[in-house]
C-alpha cells in the first residue's frame, strides 16, 4: 500500500474511533484531555522531536531528553491541570485517602535538598508531581472508574495505530540502530525499544481489560463495531509485541492478561484475602536476591532463557553489584533522580568495562534506594501495601475495577525488577500511580449486585462509581 494511502487509513480509523468513544462516554468531563496529553507526550517521542523543532538531546543512557518546548508544555499541562483540581475542590478528598503516597512524594521534594544539583533535582520532582496532578484530574471526575476506562481506551487509540503506521511506512521514525550494536531496533513513536515496550504493555492490558467488559455486556448489547475495533487494535498490539523484543513488556502483558482472566472466577477472587502475605512474601524473596545477588536459582536460569534473556539479565546483576557498591548515605541516598551524576555515570561504566555510560541501575527498587536511601524505599513499600488493602477490598466485594487494579500493581511491580520505572517520565510509572490511588470512600465500597441487593436497582439513586458496576 502507498504510504500516502495508508496515513489517511490510519488517520480515519483514529478518528472512527474516537468519535465512536465520544458517543458512548457522554458523561466523562472534558477535562479528560490535559491528562490524554500528558500521557502521549510521557509515552512518545518529546514534542520538540516529533514536530523537529530542536531543543532536545541524548541523555547519557540514550534516551531523548526534552527541550525548551517541551519543558514549557509540561509547565502549561501540569498548571491547567491545577486549575480543573482548584474548580473541582475535591482534591482534600483524595489526598486524605491517599496518605501515604503524598508523603512518599513529600520525601521525594525533600530529597531534591541533598542532591548535588538541587535546581536539576527539583525539575525532575516537579515533572514527576505532575503525574500526581494528572491522576488527581482523572479521579475527581464524576465517574473515576469509567474516566479511568476512557483515558486507557483513547491512549490506545492513540499509541497502537500510529505505532503500526510509523514501524511499517515510516521506518526513519519508527525504527533505528542501536547506537553501539548496530542492529535494527523497533522503537515506534518513542525514543527507544524498551519504552515502546513500556507503551505496549499498557495499551495491551488495557485493550484485554476492555475486551473482557464487552464481552460481558454482550449479552445485553450486540456491539460488533466497537468489538471489532479493539480486536484490531489487540492484533497490532500483539504484532508490536512481536517485533520489538522486549521480552519484559512481553511476559506482563501475558502475565497479566492470564491473572485477570483468572479474576473473573469468584474462587480465585477469594484468594485474594491473603492479598498482604503474598505481597510480604515476595517482598523479602525479592529484597534477599537483591541483596545475595550471587544467589541465582535454577528456576530463574530456566525461565530468563525461555523469554530470551540470559541469566544474568543481560548483564543486570553486574550492573547492580556496581552501583549498590557505590558509597552514598544508606539512610536518605543522594537525593531526588541524582545518583547518575555525569562524574559517577562516568566512573561506574568505565570501571565495570563498559564501552558506553550506563545511565539506570535497570532496576526500580534499587534505583530508589540509590536516590531515597532507605527511607525512600519503605516509604514506597508503605505505598503499595496501602493500595494493597484498598484495592483487596474492592476485589473482595465484587467490583470489577477492583481486579483491574490489582492486576496492573503486581505486573508493574514485577517490571520494576528489571527496568528503573518509578519515579520517572514513564508511562508505566504512571498507571502505577493511576491504580494505586484509591478514588472512592469506604462507605461506597460494598456490594452492589442488584439481584443481591435491591435498594441499588434504582439507577437514579446510585453514585456514578455504584452504577460503573455492572449487574449479574
Amino acid at each position: 500500500m502507498p504510504t500516502f494511502a495508508a496515513a489517511w487509513l490510519f488517520i480515519a480509523f483514529i478518528l472512527w474511533l474516537f468519535i465512536r468513544d465520544a458517543r458512548q462516554r457522554t458523561g466523562v468531563s472534558g477535562a479528560l484531555w490535559i491528562p490524554l496529553s500528558w500521557v502521549f507526550i510521557i509515552g512518545t517521542k518529546p514534542v520538540s522531536v516529533l514536530l523537529n523543532a530542536g531543543g532536545s538531546f541524548v541523555d547519557a543512557n540514550g534516551y531523548l531528553e526534552d527541550g525548551i518546548l517541551d519543558k514549557g508544555i509540561f509547565f502549561f499541562l501540569i498548571c491547567a491541570g491545577l486549575l480543573v483540581l482548584i474548580r473541582r475542590g475535591k482534591t482534600g478528598d483524595v489526598i486524605r485517602r491517599n496518605k501515604w503516597l503524598i508523603l512518599y512524594f513529600i520525601y521525594l521534594a525533600l530529597s531534591v535538598l541533598w542532591a548535588d544539583d538541587v535546581f536539576t533535582s527539583f525539575k525532575r520532582w516537579f515533572k514527576d508531581f505532575g503525574h500526581l496532578v494528572m491522576v488527581m484530574v482523572v479521579l475527581t471526575d464524576e465517574d473515576p472508574v469509567e474516566s479511568i476506562k476512557t483515558l486507557l481506551a483513547r491512549t490506545s487509540y492513540l499509541m497502537i495505530p500510529l505505532s503500526v503506521l510509523v514501524v511499517k511506512y515510516y521506518p526513519r521514525i519508527g525504527r533505528s540502530y542501536d547506537r553501539w550494536t548496530f542492529q535494527p531496533q523497533i522503537i515506534g513513536l518513542t525514543s527507544h525499544k524498551n519504552l515502546l515496550g513500556m507503551t505496549l504493555f499498557i495499551c495491551g492490558l488495557a485493550l484485554f481489560w476492555m475486551l473482557l467488559e464487552l464481552f460481558k455486556e454482550r449479552k445485553h448489547t450486540k456491539d460488533n463495531a466497537t468489538l471489532l475495533g479493539l480486536l484490531a487494535l489487540g492484533l497490532m498490539t500483539a504484532w508490536l509485541l512481536h517485533i520489538c523484543h522486549s521480552a519484559t513488556a512481553l511476559v506482563c502483558t501475558l502475565l497479566g492478561s492470564a491473572v485477570l482472566m483468572s479474576l473473573q472466577s469468584p474462587a480465585v477472587r477469594n484468594t485474594v484475602k491473603h492479598l498482604g502475605t503474598y505481597l510480604l512474601t515476595c517482598a523479602i524473596l525479592v529484597g534477599f536476591l537483591q541483596l545475595s545477588l550471587g544467589l541465582v536459582t535454577t528456576l530463574k536460569d530456566e525461565f530468563v532463557e525461555y523469554v530470551g534473556r540470559d541469566p544474568t539479565l543481560h548483564g543486570r546483576d553486574a550492573i547492580w553489584q556496581a552501583v549498590l557498591s557505590e558509597d552514598i548515605n544508606p539512610l536518605i541516598g543522594v537525593g531526588f533522580y541524582s545518583f547518575w551524576s555525569a562524574e559517577r555515570n562516568q566512573r561506574i561504566s568505565t570501571s565495570g568495562g563498559y564501552f558506553y555510560n550506563l545511565g539506570e541501575a535497570h532496576n526500580g527498587y534499587i534505583e530508589i534506594y540509590l536516590n531515597g536511601g532507605l527511607i525512600g524505599l519503605v516509604l514506597f513499600i508503605a505505598v503499595i501495601f496501602s493500595a494493597a488493602k484498598s484495592i483487596k477490598r474492592e476485589v473482595l466485594h465484587g467490583l470489577p475495577f477492583g481486579s483491574v487494579r490489582l492486576v496492573f500493581l503486581l505486573n508493574i511491580l514485577i517490571y520494576g525488577i528489571s527496568e528503573s520505572i518509578f519515579d520517572r517520565m514513564t508511562i508505566v510509572w504512571f498507571a502505577m500511580i493511576l491504580v494505586m490511588m484509591e478514588h472512592m470512600p469506604a462507605r461506597q465500597e460494598r456490594p452492589v449486585l442488584e439481584r443481591r441487593h435491591p435498594a441499588f436497582a434504582n439507577r437514579s439513586q446510585r453514585t456514578p462509581l455504584q452504577r460503573a458496576v455492572p449487574s449479574e
